[in-house]
């Protein structure tokens, strides 16, 4: 066994470093593309819903995983490491504003569904004006519960 370090397998991994990087550079891309349209309440132009997207991410998940379980970056080029870490500080940030977007937007929808059924039920319970009172319906069963001896 020599102690040589293969050149080959080097440029394969400076190469699949690249690559990572071209795929985080656009991911980033399809995610700001993801907030401007958020932000703007154009949902049809989400592009994280587009299946290249997808697939994308499927592909930049495994590939990450990969490396790190073959040594990380830590013989890779310095500069190559400065712009993954550039890239990987970028993807960070547009993925916390796009959860907070995300997040913001599901609880205004869910508020208003809320707000939307308790109308609803108000409406339900108030009746007509004239209307007798409404006898409150018990669930099947429960007439026993009440009449048991303990």
């Amino acid at each position: 066994m020599s102690n040589a370090i293969d050149p080959g397998k080097d440029e394969a991994r400076q190469r699949r470093l690249e690559q990572l990087l071209a795929m985080s550079t656009r991911i980033g891309d399809a995610i700001a593309v993801d907030i401007a349209a958020l932000e703007k309440g154009q949902f049809a132009d989400l592009r994280t819903a587009d299946p290249d997207i997808e697939k994308l991410l499927a592909i930049y998940g495994r590939e990450v995983k990969s490396l790190k379980a073959d040594g990380g970056i830590g013989n890779a080029s310095p500069d190559i490491v400065a712009l993954l870490r550039e890239s990987g500080a970028r993807l960070n940030g547009l993925l916390a504003r796009h959860e907070r977007l995300v997040t913001c937007m599901r609880q205004a929808s869910e508020g208003l569904v809320k707000a939307v059924a308790e109308e609803v039920q108000k409406t339900r319970e108030r009746g007509a004006p004239y209307a007798p009172a409404r006898k409150p319906q018990h669930k099947p069963g429960e007439a026993i519960v009440y009449n048991r001896v303990v």
